[in-house]
């Protein structure tokens, strides 16, 4: 290998330790990696190796042969330590190998096993693609640890409501048969239980929509449906909902039904997700909920004037466990979106969002009058 001028593919500044006895061979590989836009930490004995894995780098490009201890087992007192286990290792051997010697270097906690010789881009190119892979490990690490954060605290909420509400209720029946206890103050302790108990549920079931939708298991049980007739139903059950917050749920119909095959119950999830959404980030103003036919497609649309979703961020909101807002506080488990499109593209259709910073969202869903099953 000699070092060229190959376009740097590495995150800025991302760090290879570079482990090699041979002070050539360690040379021509610390130059190609730094043109490559790579920082680079040199180490040429085992030793010194695991000295310098104390700077956690994003890479260790390990040798195999080397005179103090030998890259079996640099990798595996790295993967013994708590501070190192975690380090990406990539064995890069100059030397005759056997099948064996792979096993053992990717027994012993490698990543990856390499031989040279080989082109300047080939090694770049592996290197690239171990980092990226290694990055989209950590992005779902993360995604996944927000997400049980959002999730415990949304369970929370109710499971504390719903016990103070018990307890209450509780006290309230052990009271001495001299002391009446109201009906009332009993049937408002019990609705109130009641009330968090179905909030449970919703999130419960959210949860398993999400396990069926990854898994490819959401069934469709399709029969003819009037959209019409389901905007209103579900317009009627979130209208004291939207009364209690000052905001105004208006409806558009056409004169006439709207029919197509589908999910009757996995629409109405659709239309609730949807206005549930408008209402949390519609600031308090009106939110209207239109339906109407286009040629052969029927559209749905959900409109608030709330804070409105940038740009880069109208893709993202699609996505599993994304939420229109990156704090806690909304009070959401960013899959209301995610379920909703899913259950679209079930149905042959599609959902897009058009937005502007500050002055609200628009939401369309345009849905094929035919039967289509896509799972």
């Amino acid at each position: 290998m000699t070092p060229g001028t190959h376009a740097a593919k590495a995150e800025p500044r991302a760090t290879v330790l570079n482990v090699n006895d041979h002070a050539a061979t360690r040379y021509l590989v610390s130059r190609m990696l730094e043109l490559a836009g790579y920082q680079v930490l040199e180490a040429s004995s085992g030793q010194e190796a695991l000295a310098l894995a104390h700077q956690l780098p994003d890479l260790v490009l390990l040798d195999v042969e080397m005179p103090d201890i030998d890259g079996y087992e640099v990798c595996r007192r790295l993967r013994g330590r708590e501070e190192t286990q975690g380090l990406l290792i990539a064995h890069l051997s100059a030397a005759s190998i056997t099948r064996e010697d792979r096993i053992r270097g990717l027994a012993y906690g490698a990543d990856a096993y390499w031989t040279t010789p080989f082109e300047e881009e080939e090694l770049l190119a592996n290197i690239d693609a171990l980092l990226r892979l290694q990055r989209r490990a950590q992005d779902a690490i993360r995604v996944r640890d927000d997400f049980l954060s959002v999730a415990a605290h949304e369970l929370k909420t109710p499971l504390t409501a719903l016990r103070l509400h018990l307890e209450r209720t509780f006290l309230l029946g052990t009271r001495t048969k001299a002391e009446t206890v109201p009906k009332a103050s009993l049937d408002k302790g019990l609705s109130a239980s009641l009330r968090q108990l179905t909030r449970l549920q919703q999130l419960l079931d959210t949860l398993l929509d999400v396990s069926r939708v990854s898994s490819r298991r959401l069934k469709l049980e399709v029969s003819t449906v009037d959209l019409v007739d389901v905007a209103r139903e579900v317009h009627q059950r979130l209208e004291p909902t939207a009364r209690s917050l000052g905001v105004e749920l208006q409806l558009e119909l056409p004169s006439g039904p709207i029919v197509l095959f589908g999910d009757r119950l996995r629409l109405e999830q659709v239309l609730y997700n949807l206005l549930t959404n408008a209402l949390k980030y519609g600031s308090g103003k009106a939110v209207l909920l239109r339906v109407e036919e286009r040629e052969d497609m029927a559209a749905l649309c959900v409109k608030d004037h709330g804070i409105g979703i940038a740009l880069e961020d109208q893709a993202r909101i699609f996505e599993r466990f994304e939420r229109a807002t990156h704090t806690q506080q909304s009070g959401s488990l960013g899959l209301g979106l995610y379920i909703a499109k899913e259950i679209v593209t079930a149905h042959g259709g599609t959902i897009v969002v058009d937005s502007t910073p500050g002055e609200g969202a628009t939401f369309q869903v345009l849905l094929p009058l035919r039967r289509t099953e896509r799972y």
